[in-house]
């Protein structure tokens, strides 16, 4: 860190928190204005662990053409292959006859496990490098937003207490959403009762090494890419879990978990728990039976989906975790920090620049708000009734995954700047792409009901290997995925009308 700074003299931009997004938007704005002067008030002396995090591939798209960090991940992160799922029914102890959902081979675009201590503290190194100041530790004691006057943040760095004035107002603060919460804008949704709770694991074995090979030798032969280095998830009926490796050897491991459908074990911490439910499920017991979770690195948050109301005002703006979070399934919470970040920092660029940018911060809400509900009901609203079902979730798998590729992929790939500045699933395509996703959705919760009515649900968990054998690839070609998932979905519709509940099923003669 360079000498610290002289906070008396204003700034055109104050950001509150200096992790993922706080960071990314000081490198940004540093980058499109080099005279500016920025700070990042951050209040942690070292970053934590957080969860160990997966990306996709919109996020991929952000760190490496974006930020240009290319090289860092290289070295520091582990390359991610793709998302792989895993189905058990009552009574297998066998993990080999689990079945599995994942990709057959490499993935054809950049995405990564990340430690987010490594790649957050290099973010805000980097951004202190390119003569961002940077507070640190410094605790928030106010915020005084001002309509009409300098924005004011004063903050405590040890026994000193210091106060900074700032043109902008950047809300980086993640989760603790200040700025939101201020102002009472924050929004829970009801309709999406999803908690979770993580920790860190130490002594796990992985997929492909061959003491597991030899102990379940149907897990042998299989795809040319490894199944380690994804992101497994282990599903069931209201629940999954998910199997991050790290690169120091380290697992994430979590439980996310509807709880209106699913109640999860009891134990004396949240180590003890998730590994308890771990070992209930085949795979999970294969990698974590040895396993030994981290001390003091576990997190337990009830209700993840929050969003905030109005994320833009006079001379403020509100990015990442800060603005909402939705669901962590397909590992999208750092493409919304993604969009998030470049929309703020497109918009104050040209405010400082001497825009007025009024309309902009009208729009940005807008779309926003949009952006956030299509995208929840399109994926998630009720998705919990049938992820414990392998044939629904395939059908899932590969028309929520294709229409990402055709749609919010492509885009950020094919016209980067343009795009990362507007949020995902807005405009007439959007819609279209959005109303699609909500309703096959909704017929698969439907589906899934009837299936457990009848005693049919997850029939099809073991003995199946749904391989994805052409990786997914940005726009046209992942229309196969596409139609293959909506031959799927279609199956199963015709397969439901010749169901019949269990006590409609005639009685069988004496």
């Amino acid at each position: 860190m360079r000498q610290p700074p002289d906070y008396s003299k204003p700034y055109d931009v104050i950001i509150v928190g200096g992790s993922f997004s706080g960071s990314s938007a000081a490198l940004l704005l540093r980058r499109a204005l080099p005279n500016a002067r920025i700070l990042v008030v951050e209040k942690t002396v070292k970053f934590d662990c957080k969860v160990g995090e997966s990306t996709s591939e919109v996020t991929g798209c952000f760190l490496t053409r974006v930020l240009g960090l290319s090289h860092h991940l290289a070295c520091r992160h582990i390359q991610k292959n793709g998302l792989r799922l895993w189905f058990n029914s009552v009574g297998n102890h066998n993990p080999g006859l689990c079945t599995e959902i994942g990709p057959f081979s490499q993935s054809r675009l950049p995405t990564y496990q990340l430690d987010r201590s490594i790649l957050d503290e290099h973010l805000l190194s980097t951004a202190n490098v390119e003569h961002c100041d940077v507070a640190r530790p410094a605790k928030v004691k106010e915020i005084i937003i001002n309509d009409t006057t300098e924005h004011l943040v004063t903050f405590q760095i040890d026994s000193e207490q210091y106060t900074a004035r700032g043109t902008w107002l950047i809300d980086a603060s993640g989760k603790a959403a200040i700025i939101s919460r201020q102002l009472d804008k924050l929004v829970h949704l009801d309709t999406h009762p999803v908690n979770a709770m993580w920790v860190r694991f130490k002594n796990v074995s992985n997929l492909d090494n061959d003491e597991i090979r030899r102990k379940c030798p149907e897990l042998a032969n299989g795809p040319t890419v490894s199944r380690t280095s994804a992101t497994n998830h282990l599903m069931g009926h209201g629940w999954w879990s998910w199997i991050i490796p790290l690169s120091n050897g380290d697992f994430s491991a979590g439980l996310t978990y509807d709880e209106r459908l699913f109640t999860p074990p009891e134990g004396e911490n949240v180590g003890a728990r998730i590994k308890t439910h771990l070992l209930s499920h085949p795979i999970g017991k294969l990698m974590f039976e040895d396993a030994v979770p981290v001390p003091g690195d576990a997190r337990a948050y009830k209700h993840l989906p929050y969003y905030t109301s109005q994320v833009a005002g006079n001379n403020w703006i509100c990015v990442g975790d800060a603005a909402g979070f939705m669901d962590p399934l397909y590992s999208q919470g750092l493409d919304y920090c993604s969009h998030t970040v470049f929309a703020a920092t497109t918009l104050i660029t040209a405010s400082l620049r001497g825009e007025c940018v009024k309309a902009k911060i009208s729009q940005h809400n807008c779309d926003f708000q949009m952006s956030y509900k299509r995208w929840y009901h399109g994926i998630y609203h009720n998705k919990y009734h049938y992820m414990g079902d392998a044939d629904c979730m395939n059908a899932a798998f590969l028309m929520d995954v294709a229409a990402y590729f055709i749609g919010p992929v492509r885009l950020v790939y094919e016209n980067t700047v343009e795009e990362f500045s507007l949020m995902p699933y807005n405009g007439p395509a959007g819609k279209v792409f959005a109303e699609f996703m909500a309703f096959y959705n909704r017929r698969l919760v439907g589906i899934a009901t009837k299936l457990r009515q009848c005693g049919r649900y997850g029939e099809n968990n073991l003995h199946r290997r749904y391989f994805v054998k052409k990786p997914f690839e940005k726009g046209a070609p992942s229309l196969r995925h596409l139609v293959q998932g909506i031959g799927s979905w279609l199956r199963l519709e015709l397969r439901g009308l010749f169901l019949l509940r269990i006590q409609d099923r005639p009685k069988p003669l004496d």
